[in-house]
């Protein structure tokens, strides 16, 4: 990654120019007081640079060095004093105090109170960022979260806290505090994954709901509910099995021409057999991944509900399938073959459409559910000595995942009545017609991105809002794209030759464009496999098969050559 991406722009600008006025909310002091507490904490203090993308100033010859010395990748500031109307600061590449949409003082809030043991203040700010997250548009929950990712990322590393004793007391416990902080979100973003596989993509079914309503209820009335539809779905199972084992005794005395014992094997039901049995294994499969999901995401452990929803939900509908393959091979009727079809692929569904019939309401118990299991989450990791957070076995909290603003803007969801869009962009290459950035609601192959390398413009040399003049894509398939502004031709508008490059696995999620890029945000990882990880973790964006495949591939690929470059190592 390269970081010296303004160099080129110190031409012709006097070292003697005054900076001018900062004026945020009319807080000159307030900036002032954060430059001194983020300059008296953080480990490169020559890198501070205090800029706001609303402001149209220009850069000092200091702030031009200093924005030489650091990345890309965005990172977090928590402070206990307010300053300038917040308590945390997004630090990207070209301000330590960039505009942001999201409600992340509750973030700070929530790691104070529960760092200084308020737990009454801490377990509030908890639900409230939970109810929050809950309520959220989509797209300002993915750029919440996918900030907050960056921050997190590699146990914390990204986030820095200002020195005093109601955050970080001494530089020697920045370290411990970067777990917590990476634990205490972990109680956020673990709920929000359930969230997701229950109510989003429409998972849940009696049992699931059943285990959300009386995990933290005195009442365990409903269970009733759940045992019903396993003994029913048992039932049906169990009949339509028996109905197979079973012969009628007047069919052993029927014979056709030769006198042999009439076949059970009607051919001309094949076809349907066939079609049944493909769509019920297909059924099968998809209930098998879920009730695995359900137990690695809901259950977390064996109870009873959990093994009737492992019954019902892949022992059953294996056996459904092998039965009613059987089953419709063997009838005689034309209608009755149907109405048997019809009926095997319902016995499946039960589980699925009682919580309807019951009058459940699933957004409801759901939610109170999630909200209860995330006291009894943080209860666990307030009760954790500090020093033994690092050995804490977080999953996915705290894989290393960046977010990098390429241009400055202020960080924030969708946004029609500005014309800002934060989604996946997808890059063609149409033949004749150049390249085509399209927004997508959904991660596809076209939106993965290997390498991504662009260089600014020259004609905003002195620029809070510099522009991208020229950015080349190495998609994940190979293929290499190239979006470049026409040449100026009064010679204003350079491309400068400093190349900067982001090499990974990356996704733009900000993209506009008029003669020069004016927008370019875009998230990843340097590791594939980090890459999905994070998606998952983090509940952003639906990634499709398609694009799992290619990302596989890459991964695969990565390992292969880092293995063969091992073993080459190891010969010589």
């Amino acid at each position: 990654m390269s970081s010296g991406s303004f160099r080129n722009i110190f031409v012709g600008y006097s070292d003697n120019t005054p900076p001018p006025e900062i004026n945020r909310n009319g807080s000159v002091s307030g900036l002032s007081e954060l430059e001194e507490i983020m300059r008296n904490a953080i480990d490169n203090p020559d890198t501070c640079v205090f800029l706001h993308p609303g402001q149209r100033r220009d850069y000092t010859r200091d702030e031009l060095i200093a924005l030489q010395k650091r990345d890309f990748e965005t990172r977090l500031f928590l402070t206990s004093t307010q300053c300038a109307g917040d308590t945390v600061f997004l630090r990207t590449h070209h301000t330590d105090n960039a505009g942001h949409a999201s409600h992340l003082n509750y973030v700070r809030d929530y790691l104070k109170a529960a760092h200084a043991t308020r737990i009454t203040c801490a377990k509030s700010n908890l639900t409230t960022l939970i109810t929050m997250c809950f309520e959220l548009a989509p797209s300002d929950y993915y750029t919440f979260a996918i900030s907050l990712a960056s921050g997190l990322s590699n146990y914390g590393q990204n986030t820095d806290f200002e020195i005093k004793t109601s955050m970080a007391p001494s530089q020697a416990d920045v370290p411990d505090l970067r777990y917590k902080f990476c634990q205490l979100m972990d109680v956020i973003f673990s709920k929000m994954a359930t969230k997701k596989f229950l109510l989003d993509d429409k998972r849940s079914n009696i049992y699931r709901l059943v285990y959300c309503k009386t995990q933290y209820s005195r009442s365990s009335s409903s269970i009733y509910s759940a045992i019903f539809s396993f003994t029913l779905q048992l039932c049906l199972t169990a009949y339509i099995g028996l109905q197979q084992n079973t012969q009628d005794p007047e069919d052993d005395n029927r014979t056709e021409d030769e006198g042999s014992p009439k076949s059970k094997c009607n051919l001309s039901m094949l076809a349907l057999a066939i079609f049944t049995f493909t769509y019920s294994f297909m059924v099968a499969m998809s209930t098998i991944s879920e009730a695995l999901s359900a137990y690695r995401i809901l259950f977390k452990g064996v109870g009873v509900l959990m093994i009737m929803d492992v019954i019902a939900n892949i022992v059953l509908p294996l056996l459904l399938a092998c039965y009613g393959f059987f089953l419709i091979l063997s009838e005689e009727n034309f209608i009755n073959a149907v109405l048997n079809t019809t009926a095997l692929l319902s016995i499946s569904e039960i589980d699925d459409q009682l919580p309807q019939i019951l009058g459940y309401s699933e957004d409801d118990i759901i939610r109170n559910f999630l909200i209860n299991e995330s006291m009894t989450d943080f209860d666990a990791v307030k009760d954790v000595q500090v020093k033994d957070l690092a050995r804490l076995d977080g999953g996915a909290c705290g894989l290393p995942f960046g977010d990098f603003y390429i241009t400055n803007m202020p960080e924030q969801g969708m946004n029609a009545q500005r014309g800002h869009a934060f989604q996946p962009y997808q890059v063609t290459q149409i033949e004749g017609k150049g390249v085509q950035v399209d927004p997508s609601t959904t991660v596809t192959p076209d939106c993965l991105l290997r390498k991504i390398e662009w260089k600014y413009t020259t004609g905003f040399p002195k620029s809070s809002l510099p522009r991208v003049g020229c950015l080349t894509l190495t998609k994940a398939n190979g293929q290499v794209v190239s979006i470049t502004r026409k040449r100026d031709p009064t010679g204003v508008i350079g491309i400068s030759p400093l190349v900067n490059t982001l090499e990974g696995l990356f996704i733009m999620t900000t993209f506009q464009m008029s003669e020069d890029i004016i927008k370019l945000r875009v998230c990843g990882s340097a590791d594939e496999r980090n890459f999905m990880k994070a998606f998952d973790y983090y509940s952003l964006w639906h990634v499709t098969l398609e694009a799992r495949r290619d990302i596989n591939l890459l991964a695969r690929r990565r390992e292969e050559n880092l293995r063969r470059r091992e073993e080459n190592l190891h010969e010589e």
